[in-house]
C-alpha cells in the first residue's frame, strides 16, 4: 500500500480525503490529513510518504512549497474537491508509482547482474584458470551476450604510486567510495569496448578491455591504449594521482587468458 499526505486549510476537502471509501481498493492506505505548512512538514520530516497533495492559503502555500522544493523525489498529486476527481488522481497517482517502483526494481535487478559480470572477469584478472567450456559456460549463464570470447582483448596492470597516502590524508570519502570513483573513470564505456577495472588495493589495479564489434588485436590494443591515455588525464585532471602502466598485453582472444592463468597455476 503507498502512502498519501494531504496538506489542506480547506475543511471540505479534508472531509472528502477522510471519508472516501476506496482507498484500499486504490492501492493506498487512509492518508495522513494535516491542516498546515507546519505539520505537513513535520509530518514529511518523521514519517515516510509516496505522494503528496496540497492546497493551502497563499503565505502557506509558498511556505510548504519551498520546502517541497528540497525533496525533489516526493511526487506531487493534485488535490481533488470531489470523488470522481478523487478518484482518477489517486488511480493515476497508483501507476506512476507502481511505474517507479518496476523501474527501481529492474535497475536493482540490473546493478546486481552487472556487478556478477564484472566478478567474472575481475576473477581472470586475478588469475582464475578457466578453460575454454568453463568460460563459454560462465558467459552464457551471466547472459554476457556484448562480449564474444573468441574476439582478441587487451590487459593493463597499473600503479598509483601516492594510492595509499591519497586514501590515507586527501582522500575524506572512505575506500569504497574512492573505487567507485576509480570504477566510474576506467569502465566509461566508449561504445566499441567495454572495461572492467579490478582493484587489488589502493596502489595496484587490473584493467581488461574487450570489443564489442569486431576487430583485429592492433585495433583493440590502439583503442586500449586510447582509453589509458583518457584515464590518466582524469586522474590527474580530478585526483591529482599519477597513474603509472606497467604493462599492457594482448591476448587472441578471452581463453589465451584463461589459458595463461592455467599455465600460472600449474607452475
Amino acid at each position: 500500500m503507498y502512502r498519501l499526505l494531504l496538506v489542506c486549510d480547506k475543511a471540505e476537502v479534508c472531509e472528502l480525503y477522510e471519508h472516501f471509501a476506496e482507498w484500499e481498493n486504490l492501492g493506498f492506505e487512509r492518508p495522513c490529513v494535516v491542516r498546515s505548512a507546519e505539520e505537513g512538514i513535520a509530518c514529511l520530516t518523521k514519517e515516510r510518504y509516496d505522494a503528496v497533495s496540497s492546497l493551502l492559503s497563499v503565505s502557506e502555500g509558498k511556505r510548504f512549497l519551498a520546502y517541497l522544493s528540497k525533496r525533489p523525489e516526493m511526487m506531487g498529486v493534485e488535490t481533488a474537491r470531489d470523488e470522481a476527481r478523487l478518484r482518477r488522481e489517486i488511480s493515476r497517482a497508483r501507476r506512476t508509482l507502481s511505474s517507479r517502483d518496476a523501474a527501481r526494481q529492474q535497475k536493482q535487478v540490473d546493478d546486481l547482474t552487472k556487478a556478477i559480470q564484472e566478478e567474472f572477469f575481475c576473477d581472470l584478472l586475478r588469475g582464475m584458470p578457466y578453460d575454454r567450456e568453463k568460460i563459454d559456460e560462465r558467459m552464457r549463464e551471466l547472459k554476457l551476450t556484448d562480449v564474444d570470447a573468441a574476439r582478441p582483448i587487451c590487459t593493463a596492470s597499473f600503479r598509483l604510486p601516492q594510492g595509499d597516502y591519497f586514501l590515507a590524508e586527501v582522500w575524506r570519502y572512505g575506500r569504497e567510495r574512492l573505487e567507485n570513483a576509480l570504477r566510474n573513470i576506467f569502465e566509461c564505456d566508449n561504445g566499441r569496448m567495454c572495461f572492467v577495472l579490478l582493484i587489488i588495493n589502493p596502489h595496484h589495479m587490473r584493467l581488461i578491455g574487450m570489443p564489442r564489434e569486431e576487430m583485429d588485436g592492433d585495433e583493440v590494443y590502439e583503442q586500449m591504449m586510447l582509453h589509458i591515455r583518457r584515464c590518466q588525464e582524469a586522474l590527474e585532471e580530478y585526483f591529482e594521482l599519477t597513474l603509472t602502466v606497467k604493462r599492457v598485453v594482448r591476448y587472441d582472444n578471452l581463453y589465451a587468458l584463461g589459458q595463461e592463468n592455467a599455465l600460472r597455476t600449474a607452475h
